[in-house]
């Protein structure tokens, strides 16, 4: 089997490079800016999707094609927004069309975002495919509307090979437990610090009421084993499951996974918008019905085994 897979030491791309190379039988190609790095891969084809042509005559011969590239996942790179349309909604866009001229009888994969929902107050809803990436709800930045753009190019897309597009929650990777400035290596270091008698600063966090939905990178892996296992119908796939949890109720469950009381003076204090967005859920019964899984890791089960 061969498996292309466009996108390079970013999380995803790594981490399906990781999974993919590990199967008995299977070449994984990377199309990418940069060679990975300390992970490995069969082949790697330097390409600049701005600017290089794709080697199509090559690359239909692949049994799998995925696009894990992209722009914009993290916020605090404040990356262009001419670049994030680009990478988010142009290139997979001709990527699509090139494999249809090009008589492309394989499988192609795709992913969205739960940030393309917007701005909502619907507490406690879970939100379909649908409901996804036809939302009318104001989005908050160039990152959710260019994917919701290509979701909603994905929703009416017609091919003779079958394509999945798959719509990801918030994902738990091990990199989120190393040292860092995101929420939760700053909750993390405070509490292993508190425990160890260390001198602490006192935390500060914003209300936390925005609710999102977690689910690891290994589940992901297993949705698409278990997608090609099932040889499953073309169309667009949220990836619900997991656990459902306010921010706030994120960070108390790390405090009582210590043993530490978690004070309620602790929150508000922080300036963000995380209110806007109330839900950020997603409805996976399409999903399981189709493969009969869906995530189900709880984040105790995250910290014992990375933390």
């Amino acid at each position: 089997m061969i498996i292309s897979i466009f996108g390079t030491n970013g999380m995803l791309s790594m981490a399906l490079t990781k999974y993919f190379f590990k199967r008995p039988n299977t070449v994984v190609d990377v199309y990418g800016l940069s060679a990975p790095v300390d992970y490995q891969y069969s082949n790697f084809f330097s390409v600049d999707l701005l600017k290089n042509e794709i080697d199509y005559e090559y690359l239909v011969k692949s049994d799998v094609v995925i696009y894990a590239s992209g722009a914009g996942v993290q916020a605090a790179l404040n990356t262009d927004s001419m670049l994030m349309y680009a990478l988010n909604v142009n290139i997979p866009i001709e990527l699509t069309l090139q494999l249809k001229k090009w008589g492309y009888t394989g499988k192609y994969i795709s992913f969205g975002s739960y940030m393309e929902i917007g701005s909502n107050n619907e507490e406690g809803k879970c939100f379909s495919e649908d409901e996804v990436v036809c939302s009318s709800l104001p989005v908050t930045n160039d990152y959710a509307l260019s994917k919701r753009l290509y979701g909603r190019y994905m929703k009416d897309f017609i091919a003779d090979y079958t394509y999945w597009h798959f719509i990801l929650p918030n994902m738990f990777s091990v990199d989120d437990f190393k040292p860092g400035n995101r929420l939760i290596p700053y909750v993390l270091k405070y509490l292993q610090d508190y425990t160890m008698g260390k001198a602490t600063e006192t935390p500060s966090f914003s209300a936390g009421t925005q609710t999102r939905q977690y689910i690891t990178l290994e589940e992901v892996m297993e949705v698409l084993n278990k997608a090609l296992e099932k040889d499953i119908l073309s169309g667009l796939y949220c990836i619900g499951g997991g656990e459902f949890l306010s921010i706030r109720n994120l960070i108390e469950r790390m405090f009582q996974f210590y043993k530490v009381s978690c004070d309620n003076d602790f929150f508000g204090k922080e300036i963000r918008r995380d209110g806007d967005i109330k839900s950020l859920c997603l409805n996976g019964e399409k999903l399981k019905k189709a493969v009969g899984y869906l995530p189900e890791a709880k984040i105790e089960d995250l910290l014992l085994k990375y933390a």
